[in-house]
């Protein structure tokens, strides 16, 4: 039986180099920076993780002579992943957040969960996923709370699930 795990200790990386999608079908792995590559990039004081998954349109036709409805799925929505951070002004990873903020080019980010196995260089359940980054929103709040800032990822087709490993990391470096 597997294990669960809880969303603390979750780790994001953003990589450095603008990425090019393939031209037509689905991401897999290869398409995006070694996991072990030194240009993916943590960004700090991550508070809120948005969802991973996207939508899919379902199509309903009525007909005159028929009780119910035909029910198809149609086209694949791979969503906007709303993340919160921590306001924290000499983050490098907040740093190019910003930098990346609404120049429309593509980005790779990685999330790593925290379910590493033992090994010598050992790295959590990875997922993959290409976005463009919104102009992050900073928020006021209450007396005792720290500056937050709202960044909306807009993900392009696509998540690649890569397992955990005993072998392979460290992420990022």
């Amino acid at each position: 039986m597997s294990q669960s795990f809880p969303v603390a200790g979750r780790k994001i990386y953003m990589h450095a180099d603008v990425l090019v999608p393939p031209v037509d079908g689905l991401f897999d792995a290869a398409d995006f920076p070694a996991i072990t590559d030194e240009d993916w990039g943590a960004i700090g004081k991550w508070s809120t993780m948005g969802s991973l998954g996207g939508d899919q349109a379902t199509i309903t036709q009525a007909f005159l002579n028929e009780e119910y409805d035909d029910v198809q799925m149609g086209t694949k929505n791979p969503g906007v992943m709303s993340n919160t951070f921590g306001v924290l002004p000499a983050d490098p990873g907040q740093i190019a957040l910003y930098a990346a903020a609404g120049d429309k080019k593509l980005r790779a980010f990685l999330i790593e969960f925290p379910d590493a196995p033992t090994g010598a260089t050992p790295h959590g359940s990875i997922r993959l996923f290409a976005a463009y980054v919104k102009e992050p929103v900073e928020q006021g709040g209450e007396a005792n709370t720290m500056g937050m800032m709202t960044v909306d990822l807009v993900k392009f087709k696509n998540s690649v699930r890569v397992p955990a490993a005993g072998t392979g990391g460290p992420v990022g470096g």
